[in-house]
């Protein structure tokens, strides 16, 4: 049975908390896969998911358009994730759990060097150049969504995404590091 997102939504937005209950339950997962790669630690991202539910079933009666609940729930957890981080005064260290899934050519030290050589590539990129990365890369989120959750356009997504990967092309053909080939 295939379920009704925007029914769903409009019925959270007219007070019902089984509703929104049930949108927490379709999205849990990926929120906290979501947090965990923004903020790279379990605890925390547990506590970001915590906060942006909270937030996000005080303020549903404030969403415009039922069909951009997804955007509008991630952009509150982006928050609470950098909130996360500015209470320690830290910054987010979006590289600190990279991991590489490579081809079965590449035997596990080869990996690990790969993923080695990828996370000191990473260092190169701004915060917000990682999270594009990682969220497109890694969660494999389309530009779109990622617009949306970093309220920025689609097509700075796209083009800061093609920057940041270029960079990291260019450092690892430069370093050969890892055993990179093109």
């Amino acid at each position: 049975m295939k379920v009704d997102i925007n029914h769903l939504v409009s019925l959270a937005k007219n007070g019902s908390a089984d509703a929104f209950g049930e949108l927490y339950s379709l999205y849990s997962k990926e929120m906290y896969c979501y947090a965990c790669s923004v903020v790279g630690d379990p605890v925390l991202a547990e506590d970001a998911v915590s906060e942006a539910v909270l937030s996000a079933f005080k303020e549903i009666g404030s969403l415009r358009k039922t069909e951009s609940f997804k955007g509008w729930l991630f952009k509150i957890l982006n928050a609470a994730c950098r909130k996360q981080y500015k209470q320690l005064n830290q910054d987010i260290p979006l590289d600190d759990e990279i991991r590489i899934e490579t081809g079965g050519a590449r035997d596990e030290i080869g990996q690990l060097e790969l993923s080695m050589s990828l996370k000191e590539a990473m260092k190169i990129l701004s915060t917000e150049e990682k999270e594009i990365v990682l969220l497109r890369i890694v969660n494999e989120y389309g530009s779109k969504d990622i617009a949306e959750m970093l309220n920025i356009p689609d097509s700075t997504v796209r083009s800061k995404l093609k920057r940041a990967l270029e960079k990291l092309r260019k450092y690892m053909t430069e370093t050969k590091g890892g055993g990179y080939d093109e």
